[in-house]
């Protein structure tokens, strides 16, 4: 699905923002907070841990949100808007570092609109798509060959779409917090299209 590579590159475009311009932490990529909370510790820096440790509440706090919205409203479309509309807050600069755990939240949401409301793949977070890219490319089962080829391919693309949002990303954060912008705008792009261009009312509970 072109929008699942695409709101990749959104998770790594906020990425590099917020890593270069906004705390020195990850808003999608909890893995990489999470080893910064260990080397935080082992230095000694509390501080530091403490702060990467709540981007990981917020992405939980988030995962358990839009699990909700789905259950209730079962669609995708609202996760995106209301992910937009962090982003657009974010944007103005106001909340300054606060901006990271709340758009952390937002990865969230798009991480679950896609995962059960497009593709069951992660866009935020890339480390189990290159497992499964492994697992598509060598395989015992030979059933379904082009379905595995199809689904090798989407992983490829949401891996590239991941680092050149981040690339692209880094360069827009001279403008700092109002380079997320773009983003935001993409994703009201994305969530107000029709169903059968995006895929948001195919859910996967």
């Amino acid at each position: 699905m072109p929008w699942a590579a695409l709101l990749a590159g959104i998770a790594g475009y906020v990425d590099a923002i917020c890593y270069l311009r906004l705390g020195g932490a990850f808003a999608a990529n909890m893995t990489g907070n999470l080893v910064e909370v260990g080397l935080a510790v082992a230095q000694g820096q509390w501080g530091k841990a403490i702060w990467c440790a709540s981007l990981l509440v917020a992405f939980f706090l988030g995962v358990v949100a839009a699990r909700l919205i789905l259950r209730t409203h079962h669609s995708a479309r609202l996760s995106l808007l209301l992910e937009a509309g962090i982003v657009i807050v974010s944007a103005t600069g106001l909340l300054g570092i606060a901006a990271v755990p709340i758009l952390a939240a937002a990865m969230a949401l798009q991480n679950e609109a896609v995962t059960h409301g497009i593709v069951a793949l992660n866009v935020g977070f890339i480390t189990g798509d290159i497992q499964t890219l492994g697992e598509r490319l060598i395989t015992d089962d030979p059933g379904e060959p082009p379905k595995r080829k199809a689904q090798a391919v989407l992983l490829l693309t949401i891996l590239v779409f991941y680092a050149a949002g981040a690339a692209i990303g880094a360069l827009a954060s001279a403008w700092g917090a109002p380079a997320l912008i773009l983003p935001a705008a993409v994703l009201v792009g994305a969530a107000l299209l029709p169903d059968r261009w995006t895929g948001l009312a195919a859910q996967r509970h």
